[in-house]
């Protein structure tokens, strides 16, 4: 799961940080509001954590504008701050905020906040746990490993994250301009690379590359055997 944490504090921010991709996920982060936005210029999360306190100002702005916003209206959002008074816990809520976490906060309670929206939004269809499954194609999250009917697969940490985002968006048809931002961080790189990457991913799958279907004039879709059939 893609989750963008918006902290200004780095110790606050490295310990997020540091736990969501121990358990799995891919983390994006920003430090103000500022940096935010231009994130979600490029980028589309899964979930959104956010500090309430931010350089330029109060995020529950930044929360109101998602909410209103409909290609983020659906996405969970978690207020992680300081500020948790019960006043401004319901503040929070009111504005939008689908979880509310006050600091001090235990890791474990955190993790387990993330998977009860990620849940409640329905997201990890075809998930076991820690992997992520299609067919044949078994991704260990955890371990970062990869592996077919015919073994373990040698990818490349690119390829790995190329390939977590169509088994974590299944069906789902990805445009190149999405993947250069989510894989590669930089949609200038042009979408060349992503028809490469996916040539390599198709070669080393073997039969399982045959769910990594092209989609005309857009880019790329995984389709489970149930759908191809």
């Amino acid at each position: 799961m893609l989750v963008l944490v918006i902290e200004d504090d780095k110790t606050c921010l490295d310990l997020v940080c540091s736990a969501l991709s121990e358990d799995g996920h891919t983390v994006r982060t920003a430090a103000s509001l500022r940096e935010a936005r231009a994130e979600l210029a490029g980028t589309s999360p899964d979930l959104i954590i956010m500090d309430r306190g931010l350089p330029d100002g109060d995020s529950l702005a930044l929360c109101i504008e998602l909410k209103r916003d409909a290609c983020f209206r659906e996405t969970p959002l978690m207020m992680l701050t300081g500020k948790a008074k019960p006043v401004e816990k319901v503040l929070g809520l009111r504005y939008g905020a689908d979880d509310y976490l006050g600091k001090p906060f235990a890791v474990a309670e955190l993790l387990a906040r993330v998977d009860a929206l990620a849940r409640r939004a329905g997201f990890g269809t075809g998930t076991d746990g820690g992997m992520l499954v299609c067919g044949d194609i078994r991704m260990d999250l955890r371990g970062r490993l990869v592996e077919t009917a015919s073994g373990p697969v040698d990818i490349t940490p690119t390829e790995f994250e190329l390939l977590r985002a169509l088994l974590e968006r299944q069906g789902e048809a990805l445009s190149r301009e999405f993947l250069l931002n989510l894989v590669w961080r930089d949609s200038s790189t042009g979408g060349k690379v992503v028809d490469v990457t996916i040539m390599n991913l198709r070669r080393k799958l073997g039969a399982g590359g045959a769910f990594i279907t092209a989609v005309r004039g857009l880019g790329y879709k995984l389709v489970p055997q149930a759908v191809q059939e």
